[in-house]
């Protein structure tokens, strides 16, 4: 959290979005229900809210060397559900994604309020029978699988919501009074564990942090994009791949012994190889992000998330991936001679592409099995000042070219969730339209980004998908220093690729 927030103070990175489009029941639909609508939704806001404790606490000393949570009395839910509707006539899905740009590149508000650094922006358009929900927050309160675990939860507060039933222990209008007992907060990763590190990785670690730069000749390394700080500003791109699409790409992935993440890293090797020369990268490196909750003990016994994989905190790391001068020399020599044009993949390259994609996903799975003995996390307690850390950073050599995060596939559709954890007393022909599946709520799309981070990878790639209905894939890269006309290049070589492996499998 504490690296997490020196970002932030250094203006190196700003915000987190994750949005879903809910399927709104037909009875909350028509205009007219939009004050019961709105109370709905505040309940089950206040429902997640109170399952998830680090959704509850703000913090204290940001801006020192050791920021800490506080408890906090009151939320004021006014600063944490937004509202936006527009007109029938309006465009919604550009109004949704201008929404989404903006709240990437948007302060959170003044640290010193001491308020939970996260928010829900709703959007809704006349009589239609879905709602847009942007998840925004500061990267120190939780990450992106928190952010996941959020709009399952929340989905799920909807569906169990008694109609009408607005009433909440200490929800007063838009004030919700929190419990006075201290909130039990998932335990930080770096606490939970011993977090192994062996002699030669922390040699090692620390011989690349202080060995002087003349001395530093790694080829490998993004030196073709300087790290450049302002003026800040995310460049954000995206595009959707139907379900059916999505599931002849992971039948590929099966038959090549890889995943979504591996594919897409072994895209964007092909992509960054064919539109930069190999005088300025001749190698590259990229990162894939991780999540750590698979690592962590069961949930305490009266934890309200229940299950530890359910925490919504913070437990990522990143596994670094190097892509040597001669693989890469070996792929531009199967590039078109003029690829600036936009070509499928070959027979060749289509090789290529899967012998890479399974070895970075083979490193992946042997991270895994190491758990955490020798992560980077288990580093940072040597770090005392991490605004000095990140600001040094940034006048070093960018490492990373590329960057996946990759959050999963989140469950639009509790009821089947649902039905393996609790128990129904209603009969088949109870009266409560709840028990009706046309009165469900439920997710049918969803888009994860991130706002550029300065010193981190020069583009970013998260993709996200719901279950049976397609995925998503977005880029982001800091516009003072990527050139806008390579991202996009590069953003739409994944989709024309991912389209050509879809049609051809």
């Amino acid at each position: 959290e504490t690296y997490q927030m020196a970002m932030y103070l250094l203006d190196q990175y700003r915000g987190t979005t994750l949005s879903c489009r809910y399927a709104v029941p037909p009875r909350l639909a028509p205009a007219e229900s939009r004050t019961q609508l709105a109370e709905e939704v505040k309940v089950a806001v206040v429902d997640t809210i109170m399952r998830h404790p680090m959704l509850q606490v703000g913090m204290m000393d940001a801006t020192s060397k050791i920021p800490s949570w506080i408890q906090l009395q009151i939320l004021d839910l006014k600063q944490h559900i937004k509202w936006l509707y527009i007109g029938e006539h309006d465009d919604f899905e550009q109004t949704v994604q201008e929404t989404f740009r903006f709240q990437l590149d948007d302060r959170s508000p003044d640290l010193s309020i001491k308020q939970p650094g996260w928010k829900i922006t709703i959007i809704r358009q006349g009589n239609t029978p879905s709602m847009e929900v942007l998840l925004t927050w500061n990267h120190p309160q939780f990450d992106g699988a928190g952010a996941k675990v959020f709009h399952e939860d929340f989905l799920e507060m909807l569906n169990n919501a008694e109609s009408g039933a607005y009433e909440r222990t200490g929800l007063d209008g838009d004030f919700l009074r929190l419990p006075q007992a201290p909130p039990l907060l998932p335990t930080p990763i770096e606490s939970l564990e011993s977090l192994p590190l062996d002699l030669r990785y922390l040699a090692k670690v620390f011989w690349e942090e202080t060995r002087p730069r003349f001395l530093h000749r790694d080829v490998s390394q993004a030196a073709w994009c300087p790290i450049r700080s302002s003026p800040y500003k995310t460049q954000f791109r995206a595009f959707f791949m139907d379900n059916a699409s999505l599931l002849a790409i992971l039948a590929l992935c099966r038959q090549n012994r890889t995943t979504i993440t591996g594919l897409l890293n072994g895209l964007a090797l092909i992509a960054f190889s064919s539109h930069l020369d190999s005088t300025v990268a001749p190698a590259f490196q990229s990162s894939t992000i991780m999540d750590h909750r698979r690592n962590l003990p069961p949930a305490p016994p009266d934890a309200p998330w229940v299950r530890s994989d359910r925490a919504v905190g913070n437990y990522v790391t990143q596994l670094p991936h190097k892509f040597d001068t001669e693989l890469v020399a070996r792929i531009r020599s199967k590039l078109p001679a003029d690829a600036s044009e936009g070509r499928d993949l070959s027979a060749d390259l289509r090789r290529e592409l899967w012998a890479v994609s399974a070895q970075n996903r083979l490193e992946i799975v042997r991270k895994l099995e190491a758990g955490l003995r020798n992560d980077q996390v288990g580093v940072f307690k040597y770090v005392k000042d991490w605004q000095q850390t990140m600001s040094d950073m940034a006048k070093k050599t960018r490492q990373f070219t590329w960057l996946v995060t990759n959050i999963g596939v989140l469950d639009g559709n509790t009821s089947t969730r649902l039905s393996t954890t609790t128990t129904s007393t209603r009969s088949p022909t109870d009266g409560n339209t709840k028990s009706d599946d046309g009165q469900r709520w439920s997710i049918v799309r969803a888009q994860f980004g991130l706002s550029a981070e300065i010193p981190a990878a020069a583009i970013e790639f998260a993709p996200f998908s719901v279950n049976g209905r397609g995925m998503c894939v977005s880029a982001n890269w800091p516009d003072c220093a990527v050139n806008t006309m390579l991202g996009e290049r590069i953003v739409a070589d994944l989709e024309r690729w991912l389209a050509q492996l879809a049609s051809q499998s």
